[in-house]
């Protein structure tokens, strides 16, 4: 009876487990790098997405803490006295002034802060793209939260205003964030960004115009802070940073000289204030079609129709309207 060789079967099938064993291998190997490179991936992604919104949470929660300061804390109030066109001029730099500088440092070393780890300014950051635009808006919500907090005649008002603050800091850079480039959800954003634009120039102007202080100090602030909502709205208007600077200190200028002007006149809080507000549009606007080459003849008359309607409507229902 003749013994079959098994060695031969057996070295064959070690030879077929082996084999398979190491295309296993191989393909496990393959789809662990796989897995791996899509997990790094993601935490990528993750990091650099949580990453702005924790700096988000962190400046928003520092101007929040830092508005709240102001209201406990005493600065010291220097007096300035100087002469102006031939008359004694005292400037007094009390603690509203002092924290309203402060706080709009803050809110611009938290806006770069914020902008720096987007990934388009992080991939060009040695192309030297201007960030700096971006700081107007957040500058200019801490020094209207700065001057108006402190007059809150209860301290109920006063926690709710610091809340609301917050609140629009917090969206506000959520939409400048979205506005770094042209991508979905800009326009959006951009809407945002205006109304949050527009409602802050007529509390201040409200505001302004309601106290009524001194036009040397009212026509500062309202010059200061609508220059910086003018360069937040032309922003996007072009690539050109230097136009939005340029054409923002023309309109705060303006807005200033009209402040002055208008401290003359005896009008209600709403009615100056809506005025104030109609010629902040009609500049910004007109600076926008000129940073887009786009004004002409028709555009102007189209500007002064909207402003001759506007301004019947403001005499018709606004308040104690009276020349």
């Amino acid at each position: 009876m003749r013994i079959p060789d098994t060695s031969t079967d057996v070295r064959a099938a070690l030879g077929r487990w082996t084999s398979a064993t190491e295309q296993a291998l191989q393909l496990g190997v393959a789809w662990a790098e796989a897995v791996w490179i899509r997990w790094r991936v993601r935490v990528r992604q993750g990091q650099r997405t949580g990453d702005y919104r924790d700096r988000i949470s962190v400046a928003t929660w520092l101007l929040v803490l830092g508005l709240g300061a102001s209201l406990l804390i005493q600065f010291p109030s220097i007096t300035i006295s100087f002469w102006a066109l031939g008359s004694p001029i005292s400037l007094p730099l009390t603690d509203t002034i002092w924290a309203s500088i402060f706080l709009a440092v803050m809110a611009a070393a938290g806006t770069e802060s914020v902008i720096q780890v987007h990934p388009r300014v992080a991939e060009r950051r040695r192309s030297r793209i201007s960030t700096w635009p971006f700081w107007a808006l957040p500058m200019a919500i801490m020094v209207i939260s700065a001057v108006l907090l402190p007059v809150a005649p209860t301290p109920f008002l006063q926690v709710l205003g610091l809340m609301l603050s917050g609140l629009l800091l917090g969206v506000a850079f959520f939409a400048l964030y979205a506005t770094v480039e042209r991508r979905s959800g800009f326009r959006r954003a951009r809407v945002v960004l205006d109304a949050l634009a527009y409602g802050a120039a007529l509390l201040l102007f409200l505001f302004v115009y309601q106290t009524r202080t001194r036009s040397l100090l009212s026509g500062t602030l309202v010059a200061m802070t609508a220059m910086l909502l003018a360069i937040e709205i032309l922003r996007t208007t072009s690539d050109r940073p230097d136009a939005a600077l340029r054409y923002g200190g023309i309109i705060g200028l303006i807005l200033g000289q009209v402040t002055w002007a208008l401290n003359y006149w005896l009008l209600p809080g709403l009615t100056g204030s809506l005025i104030l507000l109609l010629i902040f549009y009609l500049l910004v606007g007109i600076a926008q079609q000129d940073m887009l080459d786009r004004l002409n003849r028709r555009v102007l008359l189209e500007f002064a129709l909207f402003a001759a309607v506007a301004l019947v409507l403001i005499i018709l229902v606004g308040p104690g309207f009276s020349l």
